[in-house]
Parts: structure tokens; sequence; C-alpha cells
């Protein structure tokens, strides 16, 4: 328990993206797990811990614990047709060109008015005076963001800044995303590289990308002295009652395959997600009777047309082919329950929660052979390359024989931190950074007992 002594430390948690957007994936998804665990584990740090968001015209402002609970609570299933007419609309948008044009178009108008309003938002008031010893983190991605002469001015007040990084995609595998989008992270990284004191990454995989791009923004000499870490992203989902709420074509499209393996691919769709690597193994099995099942759940992403209309137009489509744009957390929990193993097929990623959730549930993993993969799973996953749909199709023929031949561990023996577990390791590395840029004693240590587990999975 907590003494009452007072708190002494403010961390900051910007989550602008997240909270005004209604995505509950990926990155957001981490955002609305450490959100929801900071302010109660932030005590035993001596810190106090404070949802941040940010408006051209005010600056930044803390947010209550109401508006984040009430933000951030579970998806309500009835919101998924909604959601799903949003996501056709957009796909048909994509393929006329004009969400490309018009992100080209926001992306050059947002250049002009960062050129024009940070120097003016530089002697707009904020509506928080930050001190010294007050620690901003940047959780999301908010590559729109005006918020760099803010964040000067706090840190000319004596405040530190951590960017969160979830990874460099844009950077390390351009061909992945638009280029709107490549130019748009160009622009904020740079600027982020410049602005922040130190790095917190979710994977040590993405640490080493951060290292391998720093030098040719911040130039070698401030790059070999920049500090970095990384935390475990918290496994868990906001499930109610399973299989009681989910739908029925859901629940079909695993319960009517007759005892042939079903394998569930979960994340947006995207270049780098690599579906068609899936589609081409599957393609080369399906001619037979007792070939295996795809489920696909993700939303409509980046770049993704021609392998959309591919799942669409497929003769297996509905039969032993879906694709779910949209899922509450209950039902993403029985696709994995109920999968014969969790498929990713990504060849490049930051981290894939996917794979962490997936174990969580007893559930086994294929996955592409990359170092984030290798990572995060280690011994619990059957690897396959990343562009060999012949080695490809074997493992999924026959899943038992891939497991064990290269000696995969069970997953009832998998264990891996959910989110109050992720957020006090999050607080911890935070903290331990800190004290390390400011060359003091460590300061991240609780004042209660605070075990935090080996980045490995036993």
């Amino acid at each position: 328990m907590a003494d009452s002594s007072p708190v002494t430390r403010r961390i900051f948690l910007d989550c602008t993206r997240t909270f005004l957007t209604h995505v509950h994936t990926g990155i957001e998804r981490m955002v609305s797990g450490l959100l929801q665990a900071a302010p109660e584990l932030g005590v035993r740090f001596d810190a106090t811990c404070i949802p941040l968001l940010f408006r051209t015209s005010t600056g930044f402002e803390a947010l209550s614990e109401g508006a984040v609970q009430e933000r951030f609570r579970p998806r309500d299933p009835a919101t998924i047709s909604r959601l799903t007419w949003r996501h056709r609309l957009r796909r048909e948008l994509d393929r006329t060109g004009l969400i490309e044009l018009v992100r080209s178009a926001r992306g050059g108008l947002d250049t002009l008015a960062e050129a024009t309003l940070s120097p003016v938002r530089r002697w707009l008031p904020s509506r928080i005076d930050f001190r010294p010893g007050d620690l901003i983190v940047l959780l999301d991605v908010n590559l729109r963001s005006r918020y760099w002469a803010d964040l000067q001015r706090a840190r000319a007040a004596g405040a530190r800044v951590c960017l969160v990084v979830h990874d460099l995609i844009p950077l390390s595998h351009p061909g992945t995303v638009d280029e709107g989008v490549v130019r748009e992270f160009s622009r904020w990284w740079r600027n982020a590289a410049q602005t922040v004191d130190y790095f917190l990454n979710n994977s040590e995989s993405t640490w080493r990308e951060v290292q391998s791009h720093l030098p040719t923004v911040v130039g070698p000499q401030r790059a070999a002295e920049v500090r970095g870490g990384w935390f475990r992203l918290g496994n868990g989902l906001h499930t109610q009652s399973g299989q009681a709420t989910c739908r029925d074509e859901i629940r079909q499209a695993f319960l009517q395959q007759h005892g042939r393996p079903t394998y569930v691919t979960v994340g947006m769709m995207s270049p780098r997600k690599n579906h068609a690597l899936a589609l081409d193994a599957l393609d080369r099995l399906w001619e037979h009777d007792s070939a295996p099942s795809l489920v696909i759940v993700g939303k409509y992403g980046w770049r993704c047309e021609e392998v959309a209309q591919r799942i669409r137009n497929h003769r297996e489509f509905g039969r032993r082919l879906f694709w779910f744009e949209s899922v509450t957390d209950d039902e993403l929990d029985f696709c994995y329950r109920h999968a014969t193993a969790l498929l990713t097929t990504s060849f490049a990623e930051g981290f894939n929660l996917p794979i962490v959730e997936s174990l969580s549930r007893g559930t086994p993993v294929l996955a592409t052979d990359i170092p984030t993969h290798r990572e995060v799973a280690g011994p619990y996953a059957a690897f396959f390359p990343p562009r060999d749909p012949d080695a490809l199709a074997k493992v999924l023929m026959h899943p038992e024989a891939s497991l064990r031949r290269q000696q995969v561990r069970s997953p009832a023996t998998f264990s891996w931190p959910d989110w109050n577990a992720s957020c006090q390791e999050f607080l911890l590395r935070l903290l331990d950074l800190d004290a390390e840029s400011c060359g003091a004693s460590r300061l991240g240590s609780p004042r209660s007992s605070c075990t935090v587990p080996s980045r490995r999975a036993a």
C-alpha cells in the first residue's frame, strides 16, 4: 500500500491522436492500456500520471480521468455496422485515388500551417505551466501535430521529453506506405529527434532501428550520446462474455470447417502485412478438400486495393476465406481461441501485439522469420521465410510437423505481462532513463517492491 507522503513528480502522457480518433488497434490499444493503468501505478513511483491533449489554439491541456475512461471504454458491438460502412466508403474513395490526393494536399497545408503558426504558438498562453522535473511522454504518433514550440518551451522551463517509438517503417520500408505518409513521417521524425531528450521503444528491435536512423538527423556525435530503452507491451483485451457476443458470421467462419485447420491473421491490411503471401500459399492448397481456411481480421489500410480485390473476388471467399474489417474485443478473443494458429506474414513490424494475444489464449503462432518476431515470440512460434509461398504452404498443411521440427514450446507455458505489469515496466524504464540522462542516481525505484520480469518470456 502506498504511504501518504506527497507525490513529487508529474508525468504527462500525450494521447492526442488516440483520444481524437475512433481507432482501437495497434498503437491506440497500447495508449489505452497504459493510460488506464498509469494513474494508480504512478503513485508507487512518487509520481502523478496525467493524460495530455494538445490543441493548436490552447496548447497542452490535462484530461480528466473520467474523460479518459469514457473515451477508451470497450467498443460497443452496435457501432460495428457503422464502422463497416465507413470502411466501405473509404475503400471506394481509395480506389479512385482521392484519398492519396487529399492526403498530399493536407500534408502541404499542414507544412505551411506549421511554418506559419509555430512562431505564433511560441507566444500563445498554455493551460499547463511546466516546471523542472516534469516528464512529457509522447505516446502517440501524431504526425500532423504542431506541438514542437510548446515542447521547446516546456524544456526551457525544466521539463524533459521522452518519445515512445513504435516503429520506423516509413523510413526503413518506404515502399509499404503512401508517399504522403513518408513525407509526413520524415518531417515528424526530424522534429522529434531534434526535440526529445530520450527514447523509449516497444521492443529492442525498434530501439536498434532508432539508433541506426538517428545519425542522419542529429549527427553521429549527438546520436552516440542519446539514451534509450524498451519495454514490453501488455496483453489484454476488453472482453465481456466471449462467444455470447460474437456475431454469427464470425462464429460460423470457424465452426463450419468440418475439422479443417483454420488460421487467423490479425492486423490492418497493408503491403508490409504481406497478406498476398498467405493467399499465394493457400492457392497451392485449395484444390484439395482438406486444405485449411483463413480468417482475416483487420481494416482496409494503405495501398492494398489489389490484394483486397483478390480476396473479395476469390472463389473461396465466404467458404474457406473470410475477411472481417471490424471486430469487438470479444469477437477477436473468439477468433484467437478457435483458430488452429495465428498466422502473421509481415516482413516489417515494431512489435506485433497479436502474437502475444494469441499465445496467451493457448493458440500457436506461425510467423515470418524477422527480428521482431524472434524477439517477441522467441521459442513459442514456428517461423517461415517472408517471401516463400511454397515453404508456407507446407507449414499450413502440416502445422504440427513444423511445430515439432522447430521444437516450439507449448503456449500453455507462455507468460506475458498484462497492461498493469507493462505500465509498471514502462514507468520504471522511463524514470531510469530520466535519471541516466540527468547523470543522477536512480530515481525510478518505487517505494514498495516492484519486480520487473525479464525481456524474454519464460
